[in-house]
């Protein structure tokens, strides 16, 4: 078997083998979608006598961390084995390769959204960040106090682009984990084709000075009457005012009976704002998985609640080329030849990295030693963010 990159010539080739790994089909709406944001070049897959039986794609996207940044960083996808083909070793053989494209394209982050959570820690990948599955109970969730009045805006999602693209690149840099949107992005974060709706209406937004949401509608009755399920596929909100009003709205639409969003921030502060709380039932799911590909350049990338002051040894038996010795302070990370204050694999540091996941959580786990007392302490404290990573959008 040969294993490159599939050509855009491949391209319908390479989608049906994705697809059918994950029991879909390839249609004429999904073959657009894809054009429109395939990178080909990026991809690795395996071919057996000319036909792919394994599949693996990278987007170039930015993410935040903390501190700010928008890092370049590559977002791993379109991961498949074909069922004829498993047990051979051919997932780890594009992960691997699909690593050392990212270190050689000076990209010092890679990330993921696992649709099995066992398979990628023995690849170096993380739980960076969580989300919250929110179903509210109408009419009991309701705001313990009314929102200030304000404007809103509703709409065909499609009517409402520039308000909402305009909120978001203001709340992109106050968030980790939360991806810039360039080019053909927004276009694919409004995808909402007849045949992936599942009976709901089409995609619509509301929108105010300070927030948005992107939601659907699907419709029921039953013998209580009305039943309606708001599905929100996307909430942003640039200060509590804006969350405030865009939720009023979504849970005081008539004819409904539950509002729904799978991919909320896991400290959206929703159910404190509600009078009865347990009217809002909370699930909280890994999200974004992170590796860690060039460890002085990520670690120098963000910033620091305090100064770290403390030598890391990393250990990767699958990215040899990151393992070692590093000095972290808050002015930056370098290898060093000091002896180590910390010890931890690669898995455990991505998952820190964006300051959801501790290093005292980690360490309670069994995964970061301690060789120095108070540097794990320091350390944790260090790398914890002002707000927990989020990740509105699974690529």
């Amino acid at each position: 078997m040969e294993l490159r990159p599939a050509t855009a010539e491949e391209s319908d080739a390479f989608s049906v083998a994705v697809l059918t790994a994950f029991h879909e089909e390839l249609t004429d709406e999904l073959r657009k979608r894809y054009l429109k944001i395939d990178e080909p070049e990026r991809s690795l897959a395996w071919f057996d006598e000319g036909s792919i039986v394994g599949t693996s794609g990278l987007f170039s996207r930015a993410i935040t961390v903390p501190g700010g940044a928008q890092v370049p960083f590559a977002a791993v996808t379109a991961i498949a084995v074909l069922p004829t083909h498993r047990r051979r070793g051919l997932l780890t053989g594009m992960m691997r390769g699909q690593l050392e494209n990212i270190r050689d394209a000076g990209e010092a982050v890679a990330a993921l959204w696992a649709s099995e959570a066992a398979i990628y820690g023995r690849f170096g990948f993380g739980v960076a960040a969580q989300t919250l599955e929110l179903s509210a109970r109408r009419p009991a969730a309701r705001l313990r106090t009314p929102p200030e009045p304000v404007t809103l805006r509703a709409g065909a999602a499609g009517e409402h682009v520039a308000a909402m693209r305009g909120i978001h690149d203001r709340v992109v840099p106050t968030r980790p984990g939360m991806l810039t949107r360039p080019g053909p992005w927004w276009e694919e974060r409004l995808f909402d084709p007849e045949s992936e709706r599942e009976g709901a209406t089409p995609l619509r937004a509301v929108v105010c000075d300070e927030g948005y949401a992107l939601y659907a509608v699907k419709r029921k009755w039953d013998d209580d009457g009305p039943a309606a399920q708001v599905v929100v596929r996307e909430l942003v909100s640039a200060s509590p005012a804006g969350h405030a009003a865009i939720w009023a709205y979504l849970l005081d639409l008539d004819l409904t009976r539950t509002v729904t969003w799978e991919l909320a921030p896991s400290d959206d502060p929703l159910w404190l704002a509600l009078a009865d709380p347990r009217a809002l039932r909370r699930t909280l799911w890994d999200a974004l998985w992170v590796r860690i590909v060039d460890v002085p350049a990520a670690l120098s990338a963000r910033t620091y609640a305090s100064d770290p002051d403390v030598v890391i040894e990393v250990r990767d038996a699958f990215c040899p080329w990151t393992e070692g010795r590093y000095e972290l302070s808050a002015s930056g990370c370098a290898p060093t030849g000091r002896e180590p204050d910390l010890v931890l694999e690669a898995a455990a540091l991505g998952a820190a990295y964006l300051g959801g996941t501790t290093l005292l959580d980690l360490a309670g786990a069994g995964r970061v030693e301690e060789r120095t007392p108070g540097s794990l302490a320091r350390a944790s404290a260090a790398f914890r963010g002002d707000v927990a990573p989020w990740c509105p959008e699974i690529f």
